[in-house]
């Protein structure tokens, strides 16, 4: 499996994404003081955003989280 970097754009974390995290998919940022929710926006190339949190508060919400 192939594995992409990229920064959480609030702490600047670097995180590993692997591949089949598709664009649309949560995923949580691994630094323990962080924890923001961000969503993949861009494949090529990779990027992500931080998701409000009020949309972070629902009973299916279950991101992936990755260090």
């Amino acid at each position: 499996m192939a594995v992409e970097f990229v920064k959480c754009p609030t702490c600047k974390q670097k995180l590993a994404i692997m591949d089949y995290v598709t664009e649309g998919m949560l995923v949580v940022c691994a630094n323990a003081h962080c924890g923001t929710s961000l969503r993949v926006v861009g494949r090529r190339p990779l990027r992500v955003e931080a998701v409000p949190e009020e949309e972070t508060y629902k009973p299916d919400y279950r991101p992936e989280s990755y260090g």
